[in-house]
């Protein structure tokens, strides 16, 4: 059904559509109608397929992780939301060698390598459902509980100093995107001023949780089935979504 208050369109040189001030991610602002199968399927099919790709390369070596597969996704990943051109990040990259100049990789692991591998491990136990379904189908206590220490582990790396600079928010829901992909949501300055409004990351992630659960019981279909990836999560179509929620016009990559 089409709504007066969401305006599909692309945006030039990008490619892009925008979801213009949503009410929810999945949902409309004038009835809170869910957001129809067909508007997802576009806003999936419109965003960058050379960052859908990486995403999808960083879900498949994510499911076993170890420092080595967490660095390898870090240079694989935050290239793709140009984060390694200053600050933190800089220089990290993987062109055949790994560079990591600021020692970032090592920094952000001795922080939270083990309880991320606990975590893992706590997820797979629990888990009856596929991965890409996890962050919905897993018990209301578990996903609690997940969500609790993937929120603790995101106040350690925002904390990280690396020389000068700090991982800072954006940079500490990326580093869990990429390690942790069937729970974590990545989350730029504009979602997290635009699109969520809240300073808290476990609410984020709550918020995501819950609306995608409400959106299949009202559509009745498995979001993760409108993505043709054959690896994907449900944070990862989350993800697009939000993104195109944002104001574009504001936006930096």
């Amino acid at each position: 059904m089409k709504q007066s208050n969401v305006v599909d369109k692309s945006i030039q040189g990008r490619g892009l559509l925008v979801m213009q001030r949503p009410f929810k991610i999945l949902f409309y602002e004038k009835d809170e109608t869910p957001l129809d199968l067909r508007c997802i399927e576009r806003f999936i099919k419109a965003f960058p397929k050379s960052y859908q790709n990486v995403v999808e390369r960083i879900i498949m070596k994510s499911e076993r992780l170890d420092k080595r597969t967490f660095g390898y996704n870090l240079a694989e990943l935050l290239p793709s939301f140009k984060m390694t051109r200053a600050g933190a990040f800089h220089g990290l990259r993987k062109k055949g060698k790994l560079s990591d100049p600021n020692n970032v990789i090592s920094l952000c692991w001795d922080q939270i390598g083990e309880e991320l591998q606990e975590l893992k491990g706590y997820i797979k136990a629990n888990a009856s459902c596929t991965r890409s379904r996890i962050i919905a189908d897993l018990s209301p206590k578990s996903r609690d509980h997940v969500i609790e220490v993937t929120t603790k582990l995101f106040e350690k790396l925002n904390n990280v100093c690396v020389r000068s600079s700090r991982v800072g928010r954006v940079g500490a829901t990326k580093v869990l995107f990429a390690a942790l992909p069937e729970i974590a949501l990545p989350v730029d300055n504009l979602e997290w001023k635009q699109v969520f409004k809240t300073d808290k990351y476990n609410v984020i992630l709550s918020t995501m949780a819950n609306e995608i659960i409400a959106w299949e019981k009202r559509v009745h279909k498995p979001l993760e089935t409108l993505s043709p990836r054959a690896a994907t999560t449900l944070p990862a179509i989350y993800n697009i979504l939000a993104m195109a929620a944002r104001d574009l016009t504001k936006a930096y990559w």
